[in-house]
């Protein structure tokens, strides 16, 4: 019944459709209104050039309510004859939504609807068991990431054509975020589509992410260079490429757990499912001093926690804010791969984890290798140097020329002939071979350690940090690959896996082996002493997470901020809430 009819609303610039985000604008001569979401589109400079004027930008929702011309109040008599539905009722259509788009409230109704998969377990009878509760989680997991994933398609989006330093094409657009929990992240694979005119054919091309711009724009590199329609910029279509890599990795390792013997020790196995084992030590020469060059000297409990680590064939790490479980993590890998058992397989849930740790170890002189996805590489990386395709590219020797050779010409190409292609990915994967095996630390995400250049790599020796935000079945993938010293870092004080599926989590697929194993009666051993935050911060957290443990290494002077152009409500306390209402 409102003036704008049957008419979508939408972002003019973006295609935005959520209405949290839109606003309108009155065009200054026109009798018409203009709708422009709030972010990133009411501060596009090409848009402060058109007829219209951006400072009179009003929110389309206004104190909880769509604006009175927009939709209608209903009168009290419509109100009262409207079926009433609980907040539980609204939560569990909105869940259904996301996997049945056209279903209602008799849905609710409907058998299976609540039904919930098996929990997870404290422990668990053998490995089959336990593949048996975490297979249908993850199932649960990947079936919604990809439902998720595949419904992210735009349609009407503008690009902007680039060459990479690579010489491939990089395509570049806005993606406009939803108001869902998806966000885009390097390394995702989109494809971009073209439905074709009377100058060109249809076309269509698979890249991935390599990075995302301030201004919110997406640039996709893409695989093939051929027929790319560069003359052409708008009316393209963007649609996520799902990948189950991760996901079957987990359902892969659980296997592997299951049926390979010598995927872990005999002791690590029984103590992950909870059985009662006899405690055991690790007998080896302990250093003098357990701090590694390269790395600031180590605090009395991180020497402990060093010390006693390289003792034990499972250790757990808790690091509370600021206590330096990074340089810890790094001496506890430096000291392990001195005792010469073999490579030291390193790994975390993210790569700015697993950056930073490649960081700190290779500082102590280390040989360290960073293994990337193969859809990562085109990602700057702060640790560029340490990556292996990095050093396939720029090792130096005359064996080596021929691939380099090669490389240089599909580069150019963008391919190669068959017969090259076929020497080309020979010559790669020995050299990428060799570099591995002469590393003494391999460091990669918990997901790539599931990489088939791993797959005949053993690891007797692997550090997990931030092992709290991964799921169990993500940190059994760098485990089943011959573990029999195993040190989980982390703190199950913060933040936890991220689970998208609300039955998963609900079934404990949130929980942490790390939570686990601290419920099975391991006892982490502790950090603590705190460098990052002024003591009257630190106060709060260690009274009521860390049962006032949290000594500070930093004194009040140390965190004076003078001369800051900023209205700080009482100068010498170093911490004020600010309340801002926030009207949905």
């Amino acid at each position: 019944d409102s003036p704008l009819g049957e008419t979508i609303l939408e972002c003019y610039n973006c295609g935005c459709r959520n209405v949290f985000l839109l606003g309108f604008i009155s065009a200054k001569t026109e009798s018409v209104v203009v709708l422009l979401c709030r972010e990133p589109c009411l501060n596009v400079n090409a848009l402060k050039d058109m007829n219209w004027d951006l400072s009179q930008w009003c929110p389309l929702i206004d104190d909880r309510c769509f604006l009175q011309w927009l939709v209608k109040v209903p009168s009290e008599q419509e109100q009262l004859r409207a079926r009433q539905i609980s907040a539980q009722q609204i939560n569990k259509v909105e869940e259904l939504w996301k996997t049945n788009p056209d279903a209602s409230l008799e849905d609710l109704e409907k058998p299976g609807i609540d039904d919930e998969p098996q929990p997870v377990a404290l422990k668990y009878e053998d490995a089959y068991q336990y593949q048996n509760v975490f297979a249908p989680l993850i199932k649960l997991e990947a079936d919604y990431d990809k439902m998720m994933k595949e419904s992210q398609s735009k349609d009407n989006v503008t690009v902007r054509w680039d060459i990479g330093l690579n010489k491939k094409r990089v395509a570049y657009f806005v993606f406009p975020k939803e108001d869902n929990e998806l966000r885009l992240v390097p390394g995702d694979e989109l494809r971009l589509c073209y439905s074709g005119d009377a100058a060109h054919p249809a076309w269509q091309a698979v890249g991935h992410v390599i990075k995302l711009t301030a201004q919110e724009e997406v640039a996709l590199e893409l695989r093939a260079s051929q027929g790319v329609p560069v003359d052409v910029s708008h009316g393209f279509s963007v649609d996520f490429v799902w990948k189950s890599t991760s996901f079957d990795r987990m359902q892969g390792a659980m296997k592997t757990f299951a049926v390979d013997e010598t995927s872990v020790s005999g002791y690590i196995y029984h103590h992950l499912l909870g059985h009662e084992v006899e405690v055991q030590m690790v007998r080896n020469t302990l250093p003098r001093r357990f701090g590694a060059p390269g790395l600031p000297e180590l605090n009395a409990s991180q020497a402990f926690a060093v010390k006693s680590v390289l003792q034990k064939p499972i250790s757990l790490i808790q690091g509370p804010p600021g206590t330096g479980k990074t340089v810890t993590s790094a001496a506890i890998v430096y000291n392990m791969a001195k005792q010469g058992q073999g490579q030291v397989l390193v790994c975390a849930p993210s790569n700015v984890a697993v950056d930073q740790l490649a960081e700190k170890i290779s500082a102590t002189g280390l040989k360290v290798v960073r293994l990337c996805a193969k859809s990562r590489e085109a990602v700057s990386s702060p640790v560029e140097h340490l990556t292996l395709h990095y050093q396939v590219r720029h090792l130096d020797t005359s064996e080596k020329s021929e691939l380099h050779k090669l490389q240089l010409l599909k580069d150019e190409q963008g391919e190669l002939s068959s017969s090259d292609e076929k020497k080309y990915k020979a010559l790669k994967r020995a050299t990428e071979r060799e570099i591995s095996q002469s590393a003494d630390v391999i460091c990669c995400t918990c997901v790539g350690a599931g990489d088939p250049r791993l797959a005949n790599f053993r690891f007797r020796q692997v550090l997990i940090d931030e092992s709290t935000q991964a799921t169990e079945p993500e940190c059994l993938i760098p485990l089943v690959l011959g573990v029999k010293q195993v040190v989980l870092v982390g703190d199950h004080c913060q933040l936890g896996p991220v689970i998208m599926c609300k039955k998963g989590a609900r079934a404990g697929l949130a929980q942490s082996l790390f939570e686990r194993l601290v419920l099975l009666g391991v006892k982490p051993i502790r950090l603590q002493v705190q460098y990052r935050m002024h003591p009257c911060l630190s106060e709060f957290p260690s009274n009521s997470f860390y049962e006032g443990t949290l000594q500070n290494g930093v004194t009040i002077n140390e965190r004076q901020s003078s001369g800051i152009d900023f209205p700080w409500p009482v100068p010498n306390r170093p911490m004020f809430f600010y309340v801002q209402v926030l009207e949905l």
